[in-house]
């Protein structure tokens, strides 16, 4: 799964949780800081993601404010 939705991306996450249960893997955009209002940090990625057995193995960071991170299923 894919997601690149300007810092909405907990909001997708919430939305997915059945697909999270058939995929392998996520690629999606992070924040290290709320950017704007409802801007998920990427610890708040991590834990909700981690509900569903995924684990963070890599973080790009393109700059201070946002990066790219791979999760895979435990």
């Amino acid at each position: 799964m894919t997601i690149d939705v300007q810092g909405y991306e907990l909001e997708v996450l919430k939305g997915s949780r059945e697909t999270l249960k058939n995929i392998d893997y996520i690629l999606t955009e992070v924040n290290p800081d709320e950017l704007s209002e409802n801007c998920a940090r990427v610890e708040q990625l991590d834990e909700f993601i981690g509900r569903f057995n995924f684990q963070r193995v890599e973080t790009n960071w393109e700059g201070e404010t946002w990066g790219d991170a791979f999760y895979l299923k435990r």
